[in-house]
């Protein structure tokens, strides 16, 4: 059994699969699989996947039936066949340095954590490295537990706190945990239900892996998706929050949701298909976890606001500033 299993869903990368693939097997540290995850790309890349998976025993190429848009129904096939107790992801489109595992395996074990973080690096394509501002990478070893987690979350270390790459994850963490089919931001939405299951979070002082930014990613163009995706990330939140009693931070998570709604409504563009039900939809179950939380905390003004919502974001919002 590896140590580490790694996990590259493939989609439209025949220009930078080849690259990210060499910098994992360019690793100090050996002892693991590659599970490459065809997500049914268009191009070359399921028989790249194939050859990759021919020239080294650690390289399984995957091709699980159309496992839905985006990347989180590849992860989940990948996830279904990992045998490792550790488990890093890596985009197709990104490389990383050649001792990531061993310096993620060695902050895992010295803390104790089974979340181990590292920063990352963007690079633009022309290979020139951007490094994040100090203020936003970790600069000294820290750990933390559930409670600091959330404390630093809305610091400007968030960028790293949610992505999916960049990172060792205890496979347990996953038990019972599964991306979200056909939204972008996975990473932010589920990052509750992996936090649910920690008792240490590692964040290292240690840039590893490298971020490639270009035109064509896949949250160019998709805007619209962006914004909701990152709004229903911050609901689902706010519900771990409410089942775990810390109903300042509930209020918090949904606040930030119906502002973000309220500030980019013109920007969703509700003429187009589609776009206004799933606006609605999203209002909708933001409204019903506000409405929950209200009952729980049973706080007068928090009623107050939850029936304002229903009237309209731009009545809640001022309502909020006032007493604010």
């Amino acid at each position: 059994m590896p140590t580490v299993s790694i996990l590259v869903p493939v989609y439209k990368a025949e220009k930078t699969l080849d690259a990210c693939v060499e910098s994992i097997l360019a690793q100090t540290f050996a002892d693991f699989e590659l599970l490459l995850i065809d997500d049914a790309s268009p191009d070359r890349c399921p028989e790249l996947c194939d050859a990759w998976a021919q020239k080294d025993p650690r390289i399984r190429a995957l091709h699980p039936p159309k496992a839905g848009p985006g990347p989180s129904g590849a992860r989940n096939a990948g996830l279904d066949a990992v045998t490792a107790p550790w488990i890093t992801m890596v985009d197709s489109d990104d490389t990383v340095a050649p001792d990531l595992l061993q310096t993620l395996l060695a902050g895992a074990e010295h803390s104790g954590a089974e979340l181990v973080l590292c920063n990352a690096c963007p690079v633009t394509e022309d290979g020139v490295h951007h490094p994040l501002p100090e203020a936003e990478r970790f600069t000294a070893e820290t750990v933390l537990d559930v409670n600091a987690f959330w404390d630093a979350f809305n610091t400007p270390w968030i960028g790293q706190f949610t992505g999916t790459a960049h990172r060792l994850y205890a496979a347990k963490l996953f038990d019972g945990v599964r991306y979200p089919v056909g939204l972008l931001h996975e990473d932010y939405y589920v990052l509750p239900d992996l936090i649910a299951h920690c008792e240490k979070i590692c964040c290292l002082p240690y840039t590893g892996y490298y971020v490639l930014r270009h035109a064509g990613s896949i949250t160019d163009g998709a805007r619209h998706e962006v914004r909701l995706a990152m709004t229903k990330g911050d609901i689902h939140r706010a519900e771990y929050f409410l089942a775990c009693g810390m109903y300042d931070r509930a209020e918090g998570a949904l606040t930030d949701a119906a502002a973000f709604l309220c500030a980019n409504k013109k920007a969703y563009d509700l003429t187009r298909p589609g776009h206004r039900e799933e606006f609605a939809a999203t209002k909708r179950e933001l409204c019903r976890v506000y409405d929950n939380l209200a009952a729980q905390k049973g706080a007068a003004s928090m009623k107050i606001r939850a029936a304002l919502l229903h009237v309209g974001l731009p009545v809640f919002e001022v309502y909020r500033k006032i007493r604010k």
